[in-house]
């Protein structure tokens, strides 16, 4: 795009657009068995220079989510990225300099934000790249639990949720990206990735809707199962 036509839009209005489109989307609908599935929460990408006040209120509508989820069996997967060798990054993060650079096995970066951290019955999936289904066992895992539906949260939106969500849909799974529960310190790439999510790959919903629809019983979930 030429510094011209970039110099005619207006981004407000743009943003506002995108934000109105988004909110009269037709919608995939939810699944019959819902995972949870948690990107990325990790101290490395939770505590870093560049993370804002949404941050917190992110994590602290997440631990809100998984409290739910937990309470009528619906199992929690926490993705996290942990590298044997920087060297297992993409090229363009190891050309670059990157918060994955924390990821390495044994730093304490590594660990799952304490605001969000895994509890008995959870399932931990580690992973390399953005996507957590590249090279991962998190679609045998999905599999083997009969999901259908992952309910998405985590960070960063426009780069791991976004990956993961796209290659969920990849899968014929149902995606819903629970807005409250994303964070991400890029604010136009992450308004960005929320419309291309609910245009493109599944819907973005709101942390209130889901735990009402948790609590009244999420559509073909096993009340009670064990993750």
């Amino acid at each position: 795009m030429s510094a011209t036509v970039t110099a005619e839009i207006d981004w407000n209005a743009e943003m506002a657009r995108v934000r109105t489109a988004r909110a009269v989307r037709t919608r995939v609908g939810p699944g019959r068995n819902p995972a949870v599935v948690v990107v990325d929460f990790q101290v490395a990408f939770t505590r870093h220079a560049e993370i804002g006040p949404g941050t917190a209120r992110s994590l602290a509508s997440t631990a809100q989510l998984l409290d739910a989820a937990r309470a009528v069996g619906i199992p929690v997967i926490h993705l996290v990225m942990v590298l044997d060798d920087l060297g297992d990054r993409m090229l363009a993060q190891r050309v670059r300099s990157s918060l994955t650079e924390g990821c390495l096995r044994g730093d304490p970066r590594t660990a799952i934000d304490p605001a969000v951290g895994a509890q008995p019955g959870d399932h931990v999936v580690e992973k390399t790249v953005a996507s957590g289904f590249f090279r991962t066992r998190l679609e045998g895992l999905l599999a083997e639990l009969e999901v259908d539906e992952i309910v998405l949260a985590g960070t960063s939106t426009s780069g791991c949720v976004r990956a993961t969500a796209v290659d969920a849909a990849y899968r014929s799974l149902r995606v819903s990206l629970v807005e409250e529960c994303c964070d991400d310190f890029r604010p136009l790439s992450e308004q960005a990735s929320l419309w291309d999510v609910q245009d493109r790959f599944g819907d973005v919903v709101t942390l209130t809707e889901t735990l009402d629809r948790f609590a009244a019983g999420a559509p073909g979930h096993r009340a009670g199962a064990t993750a």
